[in-house]
Order: C-alpha cells, then structure tokens, then sequence
C-alpha cells in the first residue's frame, strides 16, 4: 500500500511539474508540445465495483475471515484459561498462582505477536490483490489512453480536483471482467 501511494504521489508530482518543463523547452529554444491531456481513474471504484475487482475483494474476505477466525479461537481459549485461573486462586498456592499467571501473560503476549503477524500478513494480501488487479487493469488502461488521445492517466486518491470529464473510471470498469 505504501509503495502504490508513493508511486502515486511521484506521478502527481510529474503532472505538477509537466507545465514547468514544457515552459521551459519553449524558453529554451526546444519545441514546445501540445497541452498534456490528462485523464482520472478512481481505482477503488474499479476494485469494488467490477468482476474482476469483486473477485479479488472476495477473496481477500475469506482470507481475512479465516485469519481473524484463528484469531478469535486463541482469544476465546485465553479468556477461559484466565477465567479458571481466576476460580482456582483462592485455593491455589501462591507460588502455583504466579507460575500460572506468569503463563498466561506469556500466553497473552504471543496471542498480540499474532495479532500483529495476522496484520502484517492481511497488508500483504490486500498490495498483492491490488497489484494484480493493476497488472489486469494496465493493457485496458493503455487501450482507452489512446482511443481517448489522453497522455497521462492518474489514480483519483493522488487528485486534489479534477474535472468530471476527465473521468474514465466507467470506461475502465466497463472493460474489466
């Protein structure tokens, strides 16, 4: 996620700096080019709202589901095991009582280590999915560039404004299977 928003944010800043270049080739003697045509493509929306981005979350669902599913199972068996413990202290030795409270903390402790893990691993899950949906969504994106004559095409979450008829997101999703 942190690589697909720092690529985002360098193509903002190549489209913020387009029309410095371009000023400059014409101050410069270069020939000056049209105006860049620029087109928005909301991403999300794609991921969300086409087959192909439905599967792709669909998956990742189930992913997430059997992750946190694993996690709930250690979280329910801890609180039964603090549970008992918290029945037997009265009649438990004080050293037996700190051995078995000392056991659940480290128990504790690992059940958030695989909090975290679990975390870390879904992070993972949801850039690859994105990535693949990216890979999919590349060629068509290519296509509707040219058949729209348009020279840039940005992600919709690196865009302060744009106007609605830069907006090629339904051509895209409409392609996306």
């Amino acid at each position: 996620m942190k690589r697909l928003a720092l690529v985002l944010a360098v193509l903002g800043a190549g489209i913020a700096a387009s029309p410095f270049v371009a000023s400059s080739l014409a101050a410069a003697g270069g020939t000056s080019t049209a105006a860049t045509k620029i087109g928005v493509i909301d991403m999300e929306r794609v991921l969300y709202e086409t087959p192909a981005g439905k599967r792709a979350s669909e998956k990742f669902e189930k992913t997430r589901n059997s992750k946190q599913g694993e996690l709930d199972k250690q979280q329910k068996q801890l609180q039964k095991d603090a549970a008992d413990l918290d029945k037997q202290a009265g009649i438990l030795k004080p050293e037996v009582l700190k051995q078995k409270r000392d056991e659940l903390e480290k128990k504790f402790v690992e059940l958030q280590q695989l909090y975290v893990k679990l975390e870390r691993d879904l992070a993972g899950e949801r850039t690859n999915l994105i990535q693949d949906l990216l890979k999919q969504a590349n060629p068509i994106i290519v296509e509707i560039a040219k058949q729209e004559s348009v020279d840039l095409i940005v992600d919709q979450s690196a865009v302060l404004f744009a106007d609605k008829q830069l907006d090629l997101t339904e051509k895209l999703a409409a392609r996306m299977k």
